[in-house]
């Protein structure tokens, strides 16, 4: 089934870098790893923590199924953004 997403530049970009070092450092190369491959993987992996969902933005919804990050000391320094 075709199902289409719009992506922010910056996640087709990130996508594509991380196909290709995927594929560069593969050494069974007998199924192709291509960017949908990696889309799926994402909707699984989301799917698999679909009861940690929550929010009102897509912002919040992101955060609430990223693993948590330490802050202050702990990670030397002030607390790190999540990644958007």
């Amino acid at each position: 089934m075709r199902k289409e997403a719009r992506l922010h530049p910056g996640q087709v970009e990130a996508l594509t870098a991380l196909r290709r070092r995927i594929n560069a450092s593969r050494q069974n190369r007998s199924e192709i790893i291509t960017d949908n491959s990696l889309l799926r993987v994402a909707v699984g992996l989301l799917m698999a923590h679909a009861d940690r969902l929550r929010g009102d933005t897509e912002e919040e919804l992101l955060a609430s199924v990223l693993p948590r990050r330490r802050t202050g000391a702990s990670q030397g320094g002030a607390g790190s953004e999540a990644a958007k």
